[in-house]
């Protein structure tokens, strides 16, 4: 607690500040939070993701979400939840008449610009961003913490822009009590995730088989080792096998985390891979399958995905599972059927959601090996009451995979082309074709032989013929 008091107290008034609590307490981010909001003396109420906002699904049409009542000054975010205000913000912009949307682009990459060099603007948002705060998160908010997975460069930027929001990210693990780094509030880079707590101390080691090592350049890269008294003892009831990642080193106890990080001259740290979510295809080429879902979660009409890839296949592919209202939109926009749960084994509905899919991959900057081929679009949600996620609505890759085990299977066939098909058929007809060329050549064979033998046994009785009318007349 010492490490995180001394980088968030700067950030918050005490006296005035409210914070709103919503994530489970087994999430360690939400619990360490709370706890500090206790420590230092900070209001707090309590609410649910069921009832956070007036689009939640507990909270009934023309009631108040937690957000519009209490108006908080301070809350903790998951990079889901972030990436969904994001989209909802976009929809609303894009559902606005032409001076509108082209007024608030024109806004935002001004006020953009104007962050990254460090520099307020005042008039921006009193004229025009202030009520997207207002309309979202109650019109009060100033400070967000995220943590808990990988948070994308243009949700990070549109938070800290369009809602007025400084927004900082943080780095840690239930097994480092949270601890590890938080952003400074004077950091204005994007994408990073600060840089280390006084509690506790951060090394890079080389993984070769990523080829991620702490010698690299410009920046060292490496499997991020955290140490310190706030790496716990072990795993409670496991057996020792399962503590493998705790080691000691020169006399400090670290414990290995799993997640590949850069280092920058100034200090912090950029959290840029994960070690189990790396994955070697047939080819040799490795696939990030986080970075594949962070382009796919972009996409408007998509509420999550699951990137598989295996080292016996060439391609990686995707289980999607929509937004239902958005899907819905979609679906009743271009195939006139708004349940578009009636479409999921459709080829054209598949094949042009993979072809919006690939575009957002493409777009934001992921190789062509590594984007998806083939898609099973599910109708089941993935919430914590399923299983298929986490209380922070982290993907739990094993059980998404054991529940679409037979679907992923069929994924990895290999699909016939069109071009294949056409290929195949072409081929059926010329060998159908020979075989009729070769027909017709036997049945005329046949019928020459029958004609050669009509035709000789003719002569045959023409010369008999002769003969016989020889013998009359010598007789004669």
């Amino acid at each position: 607690m010492t490490g995180q008091k001394e980088r968030v107290f700067p950030m918050v008034d005490v006296d005035n500040d409210v914070y709103i609590a919503y994530l489970p307490l087994a999430h360690i981010l939400e619990l360490c939070c709370e706890i500090l909001i206790f420590y230092l003396g900070i209001k707090c109420g309590y609410s649910s993701p069921q009832t956070l906002t007036d689009q939640s699904t507990a909270i009934k049409r023309g009631q108040k979400g937690d957000l519009q009542v209490l108006r908080p000054h301070l809350m903790c975010c998951v990079p889901t939840i972030l990436d969904r205000v994001h989209k909802a913000v976009n929809e609303k912009i894009n559902q606005s008449n032409i001076i509108q949307r082209q007024l608030f682009h024109l806004s935002y990459k001004m006020k953009v610009k104007r962050l990254e060099l460090g520099l307020e603007s005042p008039h921006l948002d009193r004229l025009i961003f202030s009520r997207f705060n207002q309309l979202v998160l109650g019109g009060r908010v100033k400070t967000m913490l995220c943590g808990g997975a990988v948070l994308s460069e243009d949700t990070q930027r549109f938070v800290q822009a369009a809602l007025c929001v400084t927004l900082f990210q943080g780095y840690g693990l239930t097994e480092t009590c949270a601890a590890g780094t938080i952003a400074d509030q004077y950091d204005i880079t994007i994408g990073r995730a600060g840089f280390p707590l006084v509690s506790c101390e951060i090394r890079l080691e080389d993984w070769d088989e990523g080829q991620y090592r702490n010698t690299d350049k410009p920046n060292p890269r490496g499997e991020i080792l955290i140490g310190g008294k706030v790496v716990a003892e072990g795993y409670f009831a496991d057996a020792a096998k399962e503590n493998i990642n705790f080691k000691t080193i020169d006399g400090q106890r670290y414990f290995s985390t799993g997640d590949i990080g850069e280092y920058f001259p100034d200090g912090t740290f950029k959290i840029i891979d994960r070690k189990k979510d790396l994955v070697k295809l047939r080819g040799g080429e490795y696939v990030s399958l986080t970075k594949v879902e962070m382009a796919i979660s972009k996409i408007p009409i998509i509420e999550n995905s699951c990137v598989c890839a295996s080292h016996s296949s060439e391609h990686t592919v995707a289980l999607i599972c929509p937004n239902a209202k958005q899907m819905s939109n979609y679906t009743e926009r271009h195939f006139d059927e708004k349940e578009w749960q009636k479409l999921v084994d459709d080829e054209e509905f598949t094949e042009q959601i993979l072809k919006v899919i690939q575009d957002a991959c493409k777009k934001g900057g992921v190789e062509r090996f590594e984007t998806p081929q083939r898609i099973k679009i599910v109708t089941e949600s993935w919430t914590p009451e399923t299983g298929l996620v986490t209380d922070a609505l982290k993907l739990k890759r094993k059980a998404i995979e054991q529940k679409y085990k037979d679907d992923i299977e069929d994924l990895y066939q290999e699909k016939p082309t069109k071009q294949n098909t056409e290929k195949k058929t072409k081929t059926k007809e010329n060998k159908n074709q020979l075989t009729n060329e070769n027909k017709s050549v036997e049945n005329n064979s046949k019928q020459q032989t029958i004609d050669d033998k009509s035709s000789n046994e003719s002569r045959t009785t023409t010369s008999q013929n002769i003969i016989e009318k020889s013998d009359l007349n010598k007789t004669d």
